[in-house]
């Protein structure tokens, strides 16, 4: 969609409410963008005190819709639009002039860059998306990963990140957080480290894109915005807070292909990340930690619960992603497992192998009492044991290979 009447209202809208405002998403749904915002902005300015040509069109829109909405509902939402409306803070010409100097673009639904797996959130999808960078969102949430974790991130916990994001971007898969300290940070800098000059990392915001939250991050946030991806919901200058993080993290969900959670304490914005990648159906893991450290209890707790496959390395990311080559993988831990000598002994074996002594070897009697069998088993085992090499003879004395 290349619209700009489309563009416009999309911009007013998102202004008009805030993000997952399911009232809203109904009108939408209903009548469409430019319809919507010219039906709001109307009533907004010509409605008489009771809101009844506002509240009309959102009932209409519920009916055509399939829903049925409550009178109170209905009168609440248009109250809380024709605040903002009449504010005068709707001005999607300056938004659109503001962001197009920052290099900033507007993608609504209906547009080639429009990710169609955000369609999956259903009411909950974006109104549209602010997108800063030269990145195609389009095309980098085609197979990406989102790595998630604590801002009071520790030494273990940035590392993973870092290692696992770097891989990932070297094989040309996105890696998607939130831009934040600890986690967030570590994973958008192993992509960066990997990128060779493809964008590879993409930053969803709490805030307007125009804003570099938190300033500690603003450097690798205008790295981003500059060879990368910086997108958010919400219009320029618009400030983070906790409910726009909330709600921001259900978009890190929806964009990515897997959702892994590298390090998070028991309540943690990245569990509320994961439980929105459960719902997306969208693949969850978790590197687990150490069992005591509090940093890893969110992630031990995802495990436990059944909702996250426990990661410990890439390739297993790889998996959820399902870029993994399952056979070498499978070969190449199959090949971390040392063989232990006794691996595959029959019973008689093993018994006969775990009596002989390392030095001073002893004859087949003694080892028969020894390993509690009869002499002709006890030789049967010798036998094959010296085949194997875990045996070794010298005149009538055994003892354990060398």
């Amino acid at each position: 969609m290349t619209d700009p009447a489309e563009l416009r209202a999309a911009a007013n809208l998102m202004r008009t409410a805030e993000p997952t405002d399911r009232m809203l998403a109904v009108c939408i749904r209903a009548e469409g963008l430019t319809e919507t915002w010219r039906a709001l902005s109307s009533t907004a300015r010509d409605d008489g005190p009771d809101n009844s040509r506002a509240r009309s069109f959102i009932a209409s829109c519920a009916a055509d819709f399939g829903i049925t909405v409550s009178t109170e509902a209905v009168t609440k939402a248009a109250e809380r639009w024709k605040t903002r409306i009449t504010g005068q803070d709707c001005d999607a010409d300056r938004d659109l002039r503001i962001m197009e100097r920052l290099g900033a673009r507007l993608i609504a639904p209906g547009c080639a860059e429009w990710p169609q797996q955000l369609d999956d959130l259903g009411l909950d999808a974006p109104t549209a998306l602010w997108a800063r960078g030269p990145g195609n969102l389009n095309d980098l949430t085609s197979v990406s990963c989102a790595l998630v974790g604590a801002r009071a991130a520790t030494g273990y916990g940035t590392a993973l990140a870092k290692n696992t994001a770097f891989e990932l971007a070297r094989d040309r898969a996105t890696v998607i957080s939130g831009g934040a300290f600890g986690i967030d940070a570590a994973a958008h800098a192993g992509a960066l480290a990997a990128s060779a000059g493809q964008a590879s990392t993409i930053a969803l915001m709490a805030g307007g894109v125009d804003r570099m939250y938190p300033r500690g991050n603003a450097d690798l946030l205008e790295e981003l915005c500059r060879n990368h991806l910086v997108v958010s919901e919400c219009p320029p200058g618009a400030t983070p807070m906790r409910h726009r993080f909330l709600a921001r993290n259900r978009l890190i969900a929806a964009l990515s292909t897997a959702v892994v959670v590298v390090e998070a304490g028991w309540r943690s914005g990245a569990i509320n990340t994961a439980h929105h990648a459960a719902e997306l159906s969208r693949p969850l893991g978790a590197f687990p930690g150490r069992a005591s450290d509090a940093e890893s209890a969110g992630c031990q707790r995802l495990i436990r619960e059944g909702g996250a496959v426990l990661v410990t390395e890439p390739d297993h990311v790889r998996e959820l992603l399902g870029t993994a080559d399952v056979a070498e993988l499978f070969s190449r831990e199959s090949a971390r497992a040392q063989r232990e000598p006794a691996d595959g002994l029959s019973d008689a074996e093993l018994k006969v192998f775990s009596a002989l002594p390392v030095q001073r070897g002893v004859d087949c009697s003694t080892l028969a009492v020894r390993a509690g069998l009869d002499p002709q088993s006890t030789r049967a085992a010798l036998a094959a044991l010296e085949l194997a090499g875990l045996a070794h003879r010298s005149g009538d004395a055994w003892q354990k290979g060398r």
